[in-house]
């Protein structure tokens, strides 16, 4: 017991979303007789059982602060004091901070607390270009103050670096459990297009809409053939429903919301669109890549290095919904071009990308030093 390393998750939501389940991979990859496993999180409610359930069974121990909240409020302070309180009392050999707010709370409180080693992983930046000018410069200043309480900072995408020149950085790219995916393909004769991602201002759920309107207009393909599916929910969701309308594509669209067995959506499906307006990584893709589904993806952040450009998939100008209109359409057009970026999609990420690769990675990093 006295040789394990005692390991600590800091994540703010106890929902099972994509930066969690890269969480429960990692600690879950970790082996019980090297490594005593905690995760702190923000308050637990009626829907975190699933959460809870799927990480006390690969015997990590929950922790809730329930002062750790996604907003900037002055409970901030409060989980901060309480944050130090914890890292002094358990004297974690390892504290890992996920996205944003516990990379500064967590980050400087565990530094201060005497933790030896501090990682954070930074899924996501706060600065990006579509906020204003003025909360880029303040948000990316507190990024930099806060890194310098960490000792390595890992990012999931290359184009990342740019941004801690100063800084420790490693890349470690985001891994799927593809046992976990079974494809359950069968013959159909209409063409599933989707978009499966939340409903919100980064995903960009309204582009697709519109350049669904476009292909319609252009008139060049028999749409009847072809079915658009848009899979998710969130603040946007109304508004997608009355452009939807609007444009009276109500027989072209379908709404599902939330997919809870994904395997047999994805099995469904023959192209993914996701026009983020940000996004470092996109687990979505990789995880089409093993049903052999070709994506389209926006050439933001990290994007580009998932989406190999006519080779996975394609990639457009972000926001530009001409040319998201152009990709859907060359995709639906061209069943060669559609096997073959499927498949070359399956040939690299089920190697690039494989969870035990990014554990192997994640893992060394714990035991370096040791």
């Amino acid at each position: 017991m006295a040789n394990k390393l005692k390991v600590a998750h800091v994540q703010v939501i106890p929902k099972l979303s994509g930066v969690q389940q890269v969480s429960l991979d990692i600690l879950s990859g970790l082996p019980d007789e090297k490594f005593d496993k905690y995760l702190i999180c923000g308050k637990l409610d009626s829907n975190s059982s699933i959460f809870v359930d799927r990480f006390e069974a690969n015997n990590v121990k929950i922790i809730q602060v329930e002062s750790l909240k996604r907003e900037i409020s002055r409970y901030d302070i409060k989980a901060f004091w309480e944050l130090r309180k914890i890292f002094k009392q358990m004297r974690f050999d390892i504290v890992h901070t996920n996205s944003t707010k516990p990379g500064v709370v967590a980050r400087i409180a565990a530094k201060i607390s005497g933790i030896n080693k501090v990682i954070h992983t930074v899924h996501g930046v706060s600065f990006h270009e579509h906020m204003t000018y003025s909360k880029r410069i303040f948000y990316y200043v507190i990024e930099f103050v806060s890194c310098i309480f960490g000792d390595i900072n890992v990012l999931v995408n290359q184009n990342y670096r740019k941004y801690y020149p100063v800084f420790k950085n490693v890349v470690i790219y985001n891994g799927v459990d593809f046992s976990k995916l079974q494809v359950k393909k069968e013959k159909k004769s209409i063409i599933n297009v989707a978009f499966m991602a939340r409903l919100d201002e980064q995903k960009n759920p309204l582009l697709f809409i519109e350049a669904i309107k476009l292909l319609k207009l252009e008139n060049k393909l028999d749409l009847s053939k072809v079915n658009f599916i848009l899979a998710g929910d969130g603040e946007l969701k109304s508004q997608c429903e009355s452009l939807i309308s609007k444009y009276n594509l109500n027989e072209n669209i379908e709404m599902v919301g939330w997919i809870e067995d994904k395997s047999k959506f994805l099995s469904s499906i023959d192209i993914i669109c996701q026009p983020s307006k940000w996004e470092a990584f996109g687990l979505v893709f990789v995880e089409a890549g093993f049903f052999k589904i070709p994506c389209i993806g926006s050439d933001v952040e990290g994007i580009p290095e998932v989406i190999l450009d006519r080779n996975t998939g394609l990639i457009f100008k972000s926001n530009d919904v001409s040319g998201l209109k152009e990709a859907m359409f060359e995709l639906i057009d061209n069943q060669t071009l559609r096997d073959r970026l499927g498949q070359n999609a399956f040939d690299i990420y089920t190697e690039k990308f494989r969870v035990e690769k990014m554990v192997s990675e994640y893992s060394a990093l714990y035991k370096d030093g040791e």
